[in-house]
């Protein structure tokens, strides 16, 4: 009768065990999707805050410089089969034209989702990486006044079809150097700016924000970068 008793106490006490095993790991479970839930309720928050920022104009960039040009005349000719190229003193014509250019840029976050967004494994850092920036030429202004040329006896004065040629040929010439001047690194910086307290207030510390872009921009990401259609000058 005792062990009777004795083994009815035992079953009783591992069917216990059993069932509080099970509503353990039941209630981790839930845990688990609960916060996974959470997160991905929170990047799809963020992407739609973020997105909802549309087009975020970030830097502009005034840029003053001088294009020369010259156009010198050659006389060509042979010498015991070998060609000579002699610069002629007369008929030469130089010219500078001074340009104001603008720049600006732009992040258009119409795109943007969520696999622009890393978290640490903490969930306490976060990082975004913005669409790459765009850049517009939004005007390019000729002084007249100050445009000075040199024009020979024997040759005509520049025309209006080729000092509007050297002026693009000018404008080109600092579309090139855009990620030397520092117009990207502004467009994050302003980028961050905006975009940093809209995070905060989603629970992150402004600390553990980090928002770059996918990579150092070189010249030979130009053609991506530049905004022809909406440019005043076609890069």
């Amino acid at each position: 009768m005792k062990q009777k008793a004795l083994f009815f106490i035992t079953t009783l006490a591992l069917t216990t065990l059993l069932g509080t095993a099970c509503t353990s790991a039941t209630v981790n479970e839930q845990t688990a999707e609960a916060a996974l839930d959470e997160s991905v309720a929170d990047s799809l928050d963020l992407v739609m805050a973020i997105a909802r920022t549309s087009r975020l104009h970030t830097a502009e960039y005034h840029v003053h410089k001088i294009v020369t040009h010259s156009d010198v005349k050659f006389l060509r000719t042979t010498v015991l089969g070998r060609t000579l190229d002699t610069r002629l003193s007369l008929g030469d014509r130089k010219i500078a034209i001074p340009i104001d250019v603008t720049l600006k840029a732009y992040i258009d976050f119409s795109g943007f989702n969520e696999s622009q967004i890393e978290r640490s494994d903490d969930g306490q850092k976060i990082h975004i990486i913005l669409p790459d920036p765009k850049v517009v030429v939004t005007s390019s202004k000729v002084d007249h006044e100050r445009t000075r040329q040199y024009t020979d006896i024997l040759r005509s004065d520049f025309t209006d079809e080729e000092m509007t040629a050297f002026t693009s040929q000018g404008v080109r010439s600092i579309l090139r150097t855009v990620p030397q001047l520092g117009i990207l690194a502004t467009a994050r910086q302003s980028a961050a700016r905006t975009l940093i307290p809209l995070i905060a207030s989603m629970g992150y510390s402004e600390g553990d924000i980090v928002i770059t872009f996918r990579k150092e921009f070189t010249e030979k990401d130009l053609p991506q970068l530049i905004d022809n259609e909406r440019s005043v000058v076609k890069f």
